[in-house]
């Protein structure tokens, strides 16, 4: 791998080497800048920050239309985290993660996200990331999903989303991210254009049934997503915003504990016992 010490972008996805909409986003992000690339070596949506353990991962070069793509046998956190502390001797200025084929937006999709986790990974280290999503009509995810030769027709909304994508990151990294934020999400309508409206948003609250199906008369199940539900709203979510067929930039911080009420308080905690007991009253080990 080469060296350098200029600020550089570390670019990463979860759909792996197959994502048409990879390389453009390669060619409009280097003209910010010295962009790296470290991807899966295959598809693995829907992974969130699952990191290998227990077994070895292996980078592999190739060129891609006058780049150098790198991929691991791993997940997208594994590559952020790679990308970050083991293979360049110098950290990414930025984690770019995308653009991933299908939206992200809403809570439920944001948690399963391989490339939200990405970003998180990238925020953990300590590094400010970016998650770029596209969400696609149902006739183009069927495009994708079966890696149809017309996806070669949506050259231009790959271009489109690349575009917004550079805009974006342009932004980043000339001002920062929001203030208080760890990442961003970016969530873009299927009928993208450069010109469509930005928004900023929050998470839309959502949840979803079960995830999958039992085959008939087999003891396997099979993913069948369904029930997928908004459980509130306000109309400033990310999912909101998409259906207004607006970009949806979503701030993200990770404050995940709750400030308990004197009740729960009441109800949860207990002081320390043994402190007001006699030396030769407390036990060593543990109570019967």
């Amino acid at each position: 791998m080469e060296d350098g010490a200029r600020p550089w972008l570390l670019v990463t996805n979860d759909d792996g080497p197959d994502s048409p909409a990879l390389l453009p986003l390669l060619r409009e992000l280097s003209k910010l800048g010295d962009v790296r690339t470290l991807i899966p070596d295959t598809e693995r949506s829907w992974s969130s920050k699952t990191m290998s353990h227990g077994r070895r991962l292996r980078v592999v070069e190739n060129e891609m239309d006058g780049f150098t793509v790198a991929s691991v046998n791993g997940s997208p956190a594994d590559c952020a985290n790679l990308g970050i502390h083991n293979i360049w001797p110098t950290p990414p200025a930025l984690v770019v993660s995308g653009v991933n084929m299908g939206a992200n937006a809403g809570l439920s999709f944001l948690l399963s996200s391989g490339t939200v986790a990405a970003a998180v990974e990238g925020m953990l280290s300590g590094i400010p990331a970016v998650a770029f999503s596209l969400k696609l009509s149902s006739e183009d995810y069927g495009l994708w999903t079966n890696r149809s030769p017309k996806l070669e027709g949506l050259a231009s909304l790959w271009r489109s989303a690349a575009v917004v994508s550079r805009e974006i990151t342009a932004e980043i990294l000339c001002g920062g991210l929001p203030r208080g934020a760890g990442l961003l999400s970016v969530n873009m309508p299927p009928d993208l254009t450069p010109a469509a409206p930005r928004r900023l948003t929050g998470v839309t609250s959502t949840s979803y049934g079960p995830f999958f199906a039992r085959l008939e008369g087999e003891d396997h199940f099979e993913h069948v997503l369904s029930g997928l539900r908004l459980l509130e709203t306000d109309g400033g979510g990310d999912m909101e915003a998409l259906a207004r067929g607006e970009v949806a930039i979503t701030p993200i911080r990770f404050a995940l504990d709750v400030d308990p009420s004197g009740r729960d308080r009441c109800r949860f905690e207990r002081g320390d016992s043994t402190s007001s007991l006699p030396m030769s009253s407390r036990q060593d080990g543990p109570s019967p």
